[in-house]
C-alpha cells in the first residue's frame, strides 16, 4: 500500500480552534525561542542549541518533505507559532507516527492533541490505517496528550533509547484510522 499526500500546494489544516500550516522563515526567531530548552533537549530529537542556523536549516529540510514528512507550524491565528506537529511514514506499511512539541509559555491549551486530532483525518485520506506515538515512559506530559488523542499504550516491550547523552525507555501508543473519515 502506497501512503502519502500531495504536496503541490502549501498545507493548511484548520479546525479544533487551530490552523496548522508549513513553517516559514520569518517563524525561525520563535523557533528558536520554543525550541532551544533543556526540556525539549531532553524529550526531543531537536538540536541542541537549537539557534538561527538550526532553525533555518529546519525550516528548509521542513519544506522539502521527500520522506514524506509533514512538519506544520501549530497555530491559533495562522501566523503566530504555538509549538509544531509532525506526521510522517512509519516502518510497518499502512502506519505514520506523529510526533509535537509546544513552547513552554503555550502549554496548557491542549494544543498538541488538538492539533493530532485535526491530522487524523488527513493521515487517513493519505491512506494510513493505523496512527503511532512513540513516547517516554517518564514524559507524563505526552503520555496525557496521547490520552486526549484518542491513543492507547500497546502491549509491545518499551523500547531503550540514548540520544543526546540521554537514556529514554520509549512506549508505543496506537490509535486506529477508521474509514468513515475518508
Amino acid at each position: 500500500m502506497e501512503c502519502g499526500f500531495a504536496r503541490n500546494e502549501p498545507v493548511v489544516v484548520q479546525g479544533e480552534g487551530l490552523i496548522l500550516r508549513e513553517w516559514r522563515h520569518r517563524d525561525v526567531p520563535a523557533m528558536v525561542e520554543m525550541f532551544d530548552t533543556e526540556e525539549m533537549d531532553r524529550w526531543t530529537p531537536l538540536a541542541h542549541p537549537f539557534d538561527t542556523g538550526v532553525a533555518t536549516r529546519y525550516v528548509q529540510r521542513a519544506h522539502q518533505g521527500s520522506d514524506g514528512t509533514l512538519q506544520l507550524a501549530i497555530t491559533a491565528d495562522g501566523v503566530t507559532p504555538l509549538g509544531e506537529v509532525l506526521m510522517f511514514p512509519a516502518s510497518a506499511p499502512g502506519v505514520c507516527e506523529f510526533a509535537y512539541a509546544v513552547g513552554a509559555a503555550h502549554r496548557g491549551q491542549a494544543l498538541a492533541a488538538r492539533a493530532i486530532k485535526l491530522l487524523l483525518p488527513v493521515a487517513r485520506g493519505a491512506g494510513y490505517r493505523t496512527a503511532v506515538l512513540t513516547i517516554a515512559e517518564d514524559n507524563t506530559a505526552s503520555q496525557a496528550v496521547a490520552c486526549a488523542a484518542g491513543f492507547r499504550r500497546d502491549e509491545s516491550p518499551l523500547q531503550r533509547r540514548e540520544r543526546k547523552g540521554y537514556v529514554l525507555h520509549m512506549a508505543s501508543w496506537t490509535r486506529a484510522l477508521p474509514q468513515s473519515w475518508l
